[in-house]
């Protein structure tokens, strides 16, 4: 069969295509599809301009798959999957990933869209594809798949059991994008997370499961990308790259004992020893980005992050004595976030020597405890249909506001985050990273345009620039 894979953007017409990254599930799925014969492309709406017309015109599918995340992209995946059908009335539309996950009723509900996929995707498209391949009409046996039947009833069948051996999947099919425009070029070597953060899609969407890569397939990854594509800089984009430990170690020794020169970034968990951090440094690792949430402990709890804040701190300055640029995060607008617990978390960036930060306005997320104790006491309304989940997620992203403080604090805080990101990077880097500040001064143009594009991304989201999002007369 003929199956094309789509990444959708955040808009119909993607406005910001500079910042992209590597669609990394649609890219296993399209690996394991070609594995078995069938014929893939992928279409990337973030780094793409094609239109569903093009495709038609070119490719002519017999199923369009969505990787769909909460968020705005669902507007994008909606309006796509509308026109496929127009175009190719009996193309199959297939809708799996975080949102169709967690809204799976919600998602069938819509007409242009025939099956829903829940949790890990690739053997269950392949049962699917060649269900209808062989003209078959009864899914019943699909694990993981959602469908209509022919009385137009919604048929849920059995959970499909996460994937525990990922290194029974293929490589994913890299050459099926074009490399050079994805701003970062990133892997994803392991799925899920046993930690339990109320407000993180992992609840619903992993329910605590965790599998990873080997290191020599890490390895492997690696090597092909270093030698196929030439790179030299790469993320590992997933959803705690850290928590295995032994397996990290062994992949930072194993880079340093094979000698293989790569520079690479991450995520972390706030609580890292000193040995691993100074291995992670000798093994490349360049920048790690840190959920601190909040400085507030009251907050934390709430969160139930996990970590305590002396842990945090200590991990901070550990990647900071090793060179390793540590990105923070700091939530705002948060659930029950009082004016005090922001004083606190202003205090924490302080201890921090005023680290570079980014501002992330609270989004609650379908399936997560946060989100339906929001619901049950009647503080935000689950969107009736999906179309309106892309303005609820966009209202809450740039405008929304859950917390006791006030707008005005809220807005304050973020055009002071503006104003000074940039003095604030280099004052940092002046100070602690000299080898970093170093570069900025004699590359400028390399720094302003890392500089530029973060910006150019960031901005027009936290500001709602630009956008065609209404607030709901709710939310007005």
């Amino acid at each position: 069969m003929k199956i094309l894979l789509v990444n959708p953007g955040t808009e119909y017409k993607p406005r910001f295509r500079t910042y992209a990254v590597f669609p990394n599930g649609i890219l296993y799925i399209a690996a394991v599809l070609e594995r078995a014969g069938h014929q893939v492309q992928v279409f990337d709406n973030v780094v793409s301009q094609l239109s569903p017309s093009d495709y038609v015109r070119d490719f002519t599918p017999d199923l369009v798959g969505f990787s769909v995340l909460t968020g705005p992209c669902i507007g994008n995946a909606l309006v796509q999957s509308k026109e496929f059908k127009e175009l190719l009335p009996n193309c199959k539309i297939v809708w799996g990933n975080v949102h169709a996950t967690c809204a799976a009723k919600q998602t069938l509900q819509e007409e242009a869209i025939d099956f829903v996929i829940r949790g890990d995707g690739e053997y269950t498209m392949l049962e699917l594809v060649e269900c209808l391949e062989k003209g078959y009409s009864n899914y019943g046996d699909i694990l993981g798949l959602a469908w209509k039947n022919d009385k137009g009833d919604l048929v849920y069948n059995a959970p499909r059991p996460y994937i525990k051996d990922l290194d029974a999947l293929p490589d994913p099919a890299w050459h099926l994008l074009d490399v050079p425009k994805y701003w970062d070029i990133t892997l994803n070597t392991s799925r899920g997370c046993p930690y339990k953060c109320s407000f993180c899609y992992n609840i619903p969407f992993h329910q605590g499961h965790r599998a990873d890569l080997s290191v020599e397939r890490m390895i492997g990854q690696v090597e092909h990308l270093r030698k196929k594509y030439k790179v030299k800089y790469l993320r590992f984009f997933e959803d705690n790259f850290t928590y295995n430990r032994k397996r990290m170690r062994a992949f930072c020794q194993e880079l340093i004992d094979r000698k293989i020169k790569i520079k690479w970034d991450t995520e972390s968990r706030a609580d890292m020893s000193e040995e691993d951090v100074k291995l992670m440094a000798k093994a490349g690792c360049q920048s790690v980005g840190i959920g601190v949430e909040t400085g507030s402990k009251r907050l934390l709890e709430y969160l139930q992050k996990g970590v305590d804040l002396d842990k945090m701190q200590e991990t901070f300055w550990y990647f900071v004595k090793y060179g390793i640029v540590p990105r923070i995060y700091i939530m705002l607008a948060v659930p029950t976030e009082t004016a005090e617990d922001f004083k606190q978390s202003q205090e924490l960036l302080r201890k921090l020597d005023n680290a570079p930060f980014m501002y992330m306005r609270f989004v609650p997320y379908p399936g997560t405890p946060i989100f339906d104790e929001l619901v049950a006491s009647s503080k935000i309304e689950n969107p009736p249909t999906l179309d309106k989940w892309a303005e609820f997620c966009v209202y809450y992203a740039t405008k929304g506001n859950l917390s006791e403080l006030s707008d005005e604090q809220i807005n304050e805080a973020i055009a002071h985050w503006a104003r000074t990101y940039a003095t604030t990077r280099l004052s940092f880097a002046f100070k602690h990273n000299r080898k970093q500040f170093l570069l900025a001064i004699k590359n400028p143009p390399e720094f302003f345009k890392a500089l530029t594009a973060l910006i150019k991304n960031s901005l027009p989201v936290i500001f709602n620039k630009n956008t065609n999002i209404k607030k709901t007369e709710k939310n007005a």
